[in-house]
């Protein structure tokens, strides 16, 4: 009867007039009773909710107020964004709950724990469920976080016996604002451009926000796609909220086109993730009835089981799927600022806000109806999860980072933040799949028989069978190949329970070593082992520091402390002459810091290879890159880069817009970065200006889409060319003839000149979603004594694909640095006909032009700045990159 009455509350909600000015009755259910001893929105922040876009530090001072004067609330802070604007977290339960909090968190984190015995069914009967509102992880999805004080307004001042109940039977977490950098982007925007009059018409700028969009954070990365990847501490400090709560509701909180309607899920069947549980999908189902009834009531257009998946689990209603909990997503149409005129009418601001919290409310209704159920589900999913391995035919995995501790640790880090079971290797194992061999001492396993299985499974198989071809994310993210670690199962043969040492816990950061001469002898120089991932970082800093640095571009052996070694191509060497005891100072701090190992010898002279004087060891120079940003650039790739070249490795990077590059002075650059990109429209002259910049001895890096641009203008002189007009697949199009003969069904019609191919118009979709490549793992073969390869270890190589055309190469055999493998297929979907076409093609190509040097790279080398494996491709072009040498084909020598 408490559910029904509640619904009903919804119903009165649905069916309140519009309002002019969006005041708190347009919002709320009009039949409910709120204590006006609790200060609503427009008493502490001097306006209604609508009326502009709330800030983040507006959004964070109504809580603070809220928590002060309602006993049924608590603030508090989960961290800090890169700009160090506050995460708070806003608790609402009742205040007898409140009084006991940490006990119902302990009893509940403790349904997630297998090795407890089962709760009763009266244990179960008195526990509160938990539910996770989340609101507006893209920035400008604004009426998410708008709604979220509507959300915590209701909680704390709305009086009546359904709403005690609600807080007696309910822990409800709210999150405000999961990416409060783009919320405030977006805020200060929507606002600067609101005039008096409202503007509906879809033309006017309030509606088409600048380069980059506060979709993204600061570094313009999109946060919902990082509750996997882990790569940005707004996603850590909310997963350690997800995981310190185990929610079994998150209600994920977005919007869409602003011609759609409304959504929320179940999403497609075919697409959820195949580790997902049935029982999570009929949970979704029946809270869905709530939505559905407070949106029938309303007479409001809405949908489900449509458009969007739950195969990605870096998503924020994904990844609670592989974690026991049920999550959903809701999208609303979007006003796109204040006021917009749509295909179904004008929708404004206010409209998209009560939306999301009709929907908020019929989350907490149908997770109190189904309290149980979901408590059940949480325990039965982590118990399933031992019979589910038991199952698996892979009873663990396998991976090392031979050389690189500071890779090693950020994967260990990034599994034990998703609360996966990790150990060390206790003895030498070779796979039997692979015949590798792993060592004691830098190997570590991750069963498969432990509480986090799915979610184990899932980052580490590949996988290559599914349902569905149409993808709403990517289908793959293996991560050992991500980190280009070298890995392997262990089938039922390989493992066993002595194989696991000790349990990696609390991590230390790794710290590297400077190996030094006898005492009593003097150093000559030091050389730096190039196979961590951070040397690149040392190498910045002690030619920012004006030490002298070279780079071995043979292999050598040196007399170093225990006696000769052997140093791979790639080496640094740093001369101790006129370095003095600053430079060993300073390398010994790097060591520490980067996790790397330097050597000092006393002799320039080696026992075999070149010595350290010798031609093949070349001087090297500070880079002073400029990344292409702005309007017609991917936003999001250049923020990989971004991100990349300062956050990881400190370097001193200039961003200069797309539009202002003829206006730039690009002498004062060593390097230039472009990402995809649109290009054609690029000025000639422009053009002809980078063209005599990279002429004169600066270096281009140009990713994906750029890559051609790179081609045609850069390394081929436009003057030169024949003129001849490029077609079909030449330029990048499609022979429409071979796409039918490939694709759609086509029957013949007609004859002669005349005649046209036929398919079903209704399969259009899902035949073009069958040639997209929206994320899959390929695999290229290496030349690993290529200067953009070192410190790589082995070929060939993993490489994240998001697109399907192929990169033309050079006739030039010693310009193509990587080439896909005749087999190139690693993981996640890409049809048969893609994979036919990428075999054998190049993936990376570097071409002397003039005295500059033109690296041109297929894909994205650090995608989502989660691709550790392949980032060196960038900072090798930072470093060595001026330093490779002009080739010439065999048929020219």
């Amino acid at each position: 009867m408490k559910h029904l009455s509640f619904c009903l509350a919804l119903l009165l909600l649905c069916l309140s007039a519009p309002a002019t000015a969006a005041d708190l009755a347009y919002y709320l259910p009009a039949e409910t009773d709120y204590d006006s001893a609790i200060p609503t929105p427009e008493e502490v922040l001097g306006q209604e909710v609508g009326q502009w876009h709330l800030r983040p530090d507006q959004l964070v001072r109504y809580l603070e107020v809220l928590s002060e004067k309602s006993d049924r609330l608590t603030l508090e802070v989960q961290g800090k964004t890169h700009e160090g604007q506050m995460q708070v977290l806003l608790v609402a339960t009742s205040p007898a709950n409140h009084r006991r909090l940490e006990a119902i968190r302990t009893q509940h984190v403790a349904l997630s724990d297998p090795r407890r015995d089962s709760p009763s069914e009266a244990e179960l009967a008195s526990m509160p469920a938990v539910v996770l509102l989340g609101y507006s992880i893209h920035g400008n999805e604004a009426s998410g976080a708008n709604a979220s004080v509507l959300t915590a307004y209701h909680l704390a001042a709305a009086r009546g016996a359904e709403v005690e109940a609600l807080l007696d039977e309910l822990v409800v977490l709210i999150d405000p604002a999961l990416n409060p950098d783009g919320i405030g982007r977006f805020a200060l925007w929507a606002n600067s451009h609101r005039g008096v009059v409202p503007v509906a018409e879809r033309q006017s700028r309030e509606h088409h926000e600048g380069w980059p969009n506060a979709r993204t954070n600061h570094y313009w990365f999109d946060l919902n796609r990082d509750w996997l990847l882990l790569q940005h501490p707004e996603s850590r400090n909310r997963v350690a909220t997800f995981h310190r709560w185990k929610p079994n509701v998150l209600g994920d909180y977005h919007e869409m086109g602003s011609d759609s309607t409304y959504f929320f899920q179940p999403g497609v069947a075919s697409r959820k993730n195949p580790l997902t549980p049935a029982k999570n999908v009929e949970l979704t189902s029946a809270i869905a009835r709530f939505h559905a009834a407070a949106f029938d009531a309303a007479g409001q257009l809405y949908y489900s089981e449509e458009t969007f998946d739950d195969f990605y689990p870096g998503k924020g209603s994904t990844y609670p799927d592989l974690n026991g909990s049920v999550g959903i997503l809701f999208e609303q149409a979007s006003s796109r600022g204040h006021l917009l005129e749509t295909v179904h009418g004008k929708r404004d601001f206010a409209e998209t806000i009560r939306n999301h919290l009709r929907t908020s409310l019929s989350t907490l209704a149908g997770a109190q109806a189904h309290r149980v159920d979901l408590l059940r589900y949480q325990n039965d999913f982590y118990r399933s999860a031992a019979g589910e391995a038991a199952k698996d035919p892979v009873r663990g995995f396998v991976f090392a980072f031979p050389h690189d501790p500071a890779l090693a640790y950020r994967a260990l880090k990034l599994l034990r933040q998703h609360q996966i079971e990790v150990y060390r290797l206790t003895k030498e194992i070779r796979s039997d799949s692979t015949s590798e061999l792993f060592s004691p001492g830098e190997a570590f396993v991750v069963p498969m028989a432990q509480p986090q299985y799915r979610l184990a499974r899932s980052l580490f198989e590949r996988r290559t069978e599914f349902e569905d071809s149409t993808f709403y994310d990517i289908s793959t993210w293996t991560l050992p190949l991500a980190f280009g670690a070298q890995y392997a199962e262990l089938g039922k043969g390989e493992f066993a329970k002595g194989l696991l040492g000790e349990s990696i816990g609390e991590l230390a950061a790794p710290a590297g070593k400077l190996h030094t001469v006898a005492a009593g002898t003097a150093t000559y120089a030091y050389l730096v082992d190039p196979r961590g991932s951070l040397v690149a970082r040392s190498l910045g800093s002690l030619l920012a520091a004006h030490h002298r640095a070279y780079v071995s571009t043979r292999p050598l052996t040196a007399e170093v402390a225990g006696g000769s070694r052997l140093f791979p191509a790639g080496t640094l060497i740093l001369p101790a002459a006129g370095g003095g005891e600053s430079l060993r100072a300073q390398l010994e701090q790097l060591a520490e810091r980067d996790a790397i190992q330097i050597f000092a010898t006393h002799t320039g002279r080696t026992p075999e290879g070149v010595d350290l004087g010798s031609p093949s060891i070349v001087a090297l120079t500070l880079p002073r890159p400029l990344l292409v940003v702005g309007r017609g650039v991917s936003a999001s790739e250049a923020g990989e880069l971004w991100y990349l070249l300062d956050h990881h490795y400190g370097v001193e990077t200039s961003m200069v817009d797309l539009d202002l590059l003829p206006d730039t002075d690009l002498s004062v650059y060593t390097h230039m970065l472009m990402v995809s990109g649109e290009y054609d429209e690029v000025d000639p002259v422009l053009a002809e200006t980078m063209r005599r910049w990279v002429r004169d001895g600066g270096t281009l890096l140009a990713t994906r889409t750029a890559t051609r641009f790179a081609l045609e203008e850069i390394v081929r002189d436009p003057v030169e060319e024949d003129g001849e007009e490029q077609t079909g697949e030449e330029a990048g199009g499609l022979d429409l003839a071979k796409e039918a003969e490939k694709g759609a069904r086509v029957e013949p019609n007609g004859e002669g000149d005349f005649a046209a191919p036929l398919a079903s118009y209704a399969d259009y979709s899902s035949e073009r979603a069958k040639q997209l490549v929206s994320g899959a793992i390929v695999q290229a073969d290496l030349d690993l004594t290529h200067p953009l390869a070192f410190g790589f270890q082995h070929s060939p190589i993993a490489l994240f694909r998001t697109h399907s055309r192929p990169m033309e190469g050079s006739e030039n055999p010693y310009e193509n640095v990587a080439r896909y493998s005749a087999q190139p297929w690693l993981s996640g979907y890409i049809s048969p006909r893609n994979r036919g076409r990428l075999a054998g093609t190049v993936a990376i190509t570097v071409a002397r032009v003039g005295e500059g040097t033109v690296v041109r790279l297929a894909d994205d080398p650090f995608f989502r700045s989660y691709w550790y494996g392949t980032s060196r491709f960038v900072l090798n072009t930072l470093f060595y990159g001026p330093i490779v040498q002009r080739t010439l084909p065999p048929g020219r020598w």
